[in-house]
């Protein structure tokens, strides 16, 4: 009978990490600071709660919420975008605080941007400096400095004021109508 022993696989080392450079204050402070490389998600599909990166591009899918620099969203519902730039073809937002917002054939709850553009898109609300709105777009409460384009906008700032005037005497004239009867 002949011993012979089973070879032996070695053992896996963990990747030696690099000792730490010190580097005087001096050192520090004179050197220029590099800036970080940008984060960016991997593309793909499916649905997440919230994503925080500096670049996101994603379609057919659902976020709960999105904080980047830059995002653009096509066939896809996202619970929140809060971004520098934002974009979304063919999807449902239901609130975007952004810079620039750019929304084509989609649905937005609610938009805080500066400068909007919106194409055959429906929006509850808008708060914006300037919009700039295609055909068959519409907003319900448009709240901006400067509107352009064709929109089928229900109240715009100035009837939302007069609403809001009209309501407020309405009130007045009710409760000292019922403080009178008791």
């Amino acid at each position: 009978m002949t011993d012979q022993t089973e070879p032996t696989l070695p053992t896996p080392v963990p990747d030696a990490v690099p000792p730490r450079r010190r580097r005087s204050r001096a050192a520090a402070a004179s050197a220029p600071a590099e800036p970080p490389a940008p984060r960016a998600a991997e593309p793909g599909t499916g649905s997440l709660d919230a994503v925080a990166v500096d670049l996101l591009e994603f379609e057919r899918g659902a976020i709960g919420g999105v904080r980047a620099t830059d995002v653009s969203a096509r066939l896809a519902a996202v619970g929140g975008i809060a971004a520098n730039h934002a974009s979304v073809d063919q999807g449902f937002v239901s609130g975007i605080a952004a810079r620039e917002a750019t929304v084509r054939q989609g649905y937005v709850r609610g938009m805080l941007a500066q400068q909007v553009h919106l194409e055959q898109t429906l929006v509850r609300s808008v708060v914006a400096n300037t919009v700039q709105a295609g055909p068959s777009t519409g907003i319900a409460v448009a709240l901006a400095r400067r509107i352009d384009g064709e929109a089928k906008i229900l109240l715009d700032w100035r009837g939302a004021l007069a609403l809001g005037a009209t309501l407020g005497v309405a009130l007045v004239v009710v409760r000292l109508g019922g403080a009178r009867r008791g």
